[in-house]
């Protein structure tokens, strides 16, 4: 007999069980929508449904936020009436709407997918545009061109790539295996260093507009590299026989190195010095190669032929004097040795003659006007006067000084060195004869 606490208890407990599974069913079925709406509405424009139907669930990075609660046929296609959770007010707006397939059988849901993590968000009564919605690809069309695929293959050409993938792989085991292993080391490795390639990746940003400001500098080095290829490739036969010959000449070469070791390191040693010479005469240097090619060109003229002979034969002229005198003012400081001392010793690098130019012809850079170019073969700048013992610049003094420079006649034949004496008698207005008396 069942007692009256046991009729309570048995009373309770189903009471308690009518309401956990009403309560169960009606979140199940969301019946509380029915009493208090907590959701709002987005309107998602599609081409075609994709398969999505009402009731289907509405996703946001894999986590359930809505459900499908209708579907409009529109002129463009079907709107989907999205009803999402007050819960999830932060999807944002520029989110884009797929339909997708959750498993092979079907069951559609809607996945929102976020383009960025910042405002603004979906609200009540959003649009998501038909351009930012996908659907999947049609189960039927997907077969229709799969079959389609299939069929364009041929059989025979499909049994030989068979065929030879087995040749190709078999064996290969171990190979594979290996490959498979370094693979997964080498994907471990760059997990490990992600840091570090996108900081390089990054970085390069910086190496890579460098090369765009050096466009020019490119092309500029592309354009001389192809003309020096060109200019390699016109000239192959040389370069072959100089590459083919050259060994000789390097042999040589070492040979002469080798023999002449030692002298060839002191003649190195003692060029330093020659060197130093040359630096601080660069600009009187520089002055003998422009000048040079003129006294080259003048040096013609020594030369003439003999009327006797027929030969050619050099006329030389020196005039020996001692007046003026020989300038030694400035030396004072030299120290005097005996010819047989060849220590080294330190060169006295302020001698020079510091004799005012009135009184001495003496040469040197401290005499010259000012520094100009060089010129060609003309009337010098000054004349000595034996006779009244100055040093003269003026045009018309030179001139007399000088006198008329003729050429030597002929008449002498092999005796034109005379006229080394007779020329400047001659021009001074006084005749050989008077003279020699």
């Amino acid at each position: 007999m069942i007692t009256r606490r046991t009729k309570v208890q048995l009373l309770v407990f189903a009471l308690i069980t009518l309401l956990g599974v009403s309560f169960v069913g009606a979140r199940y079925a969301r019946l509380d929508r029915l009493l208090v709406d907590q959701s709002y509405t987005v309107v998602a424009h599609f081409a075609d449904s994709g398969g999505a139907f009402q009731g289907a669930e509405v996703s946001y990075r894999g986590v359930r936020v809505g459900q499908v609660s209708e579907l409009v046929l529109t002129d463009d296609g079907v709107d989907l009436v999205l009803d999402i959770d007050d819960d999830f007010d932060d999807i944002p707006a520029d989110a884009h709407a797929l339909v997708g397939n959750r498993s092979a059988v079907g069951e559609q849901y809607v996945e929102l997918q976020p383009q960025s993590d910042k405002g603004p968000f979906l609200a009540d009564g959003s649009q998501i545009a038909q351009d930012r919605t996908a659907t999947p690809i049609a189960t039927d069309t997907l077969l229709t061109h799969l079959d389609e695929t299939v069929r364009s293959v041929d059989q025979d050409d499909l049994r030989t790539v068979t065929s030879e993938l087995g040749l190709a792989f078999n064996g290969s085991g171990q190979d594979l295996q290996t490959i498979l292993d370094s693979s997964n080391e080498f994907i471990t490795a760059a997990e490990q260093n992600f840091d570090v390639t996108v900081d390089l990746i990054r970085d390069s940003n910086t190496v890579l507009n460098g090369q765009i400001d050096s466009e020019r500098a490119f092309r500029r080095f592309a354009r001389d590299l192809s003309s020096f290829s060109t200019t390699v490739a016109a000239h192959d036969k040389d370069l072959r026989t100089l590459i083919d010959d050259g060994s000789l000449g390097a042999n040589e070469l070492r040979t002469f190195l080798e023999d002449n070791e030692v002298e060839l390191g002191d003649l190195i040693n003692n060029l330093v010095t020659t060197g130093e010479i040359v630096v601080k005469h660069l600009d009187g240097i520089e002055q003998l190669l422009v000048i040079y090619p003129y006294v080259v060109e003048g040096g013609f003229t020594v030369v003439s032929k003999s009327p006797g002979t027929g030969l050619y034969d050099a006329h030389f002229g020196m005039v020996l004097t001692d007046n003026p005198k020989v300038c030694l003012q400035g030396y004072e400081g030299t120290d005097r040795r005996s010819p047989l001392d060849g220590s080294n010793r330190a060169m006295n690098e302020d001698a020079r003659c510091t004799a005012p130019a009135s009184q001495t012809n003496a040469r040197g850079a401290q005499n010259i006007q000012a520094p100009r170019a060089a010129t060609g073969w003309g009337q010098p700048d000054f004349a000595y006067d034996p006779e009244t013992g100055s040093l003269t610049s003026d045009p018309d003094e030179i001139a007399r000084v000088l006198g008329p420079r003729a050429a030597t006649p002929r008449t002498l034949g092999e005796d034109s060195w005379k006229w080394l004496y007779l020329e400047p008698l001659l021009a001074g207005g006084v005749t050989s004869g008077d003279r020699l008396r």
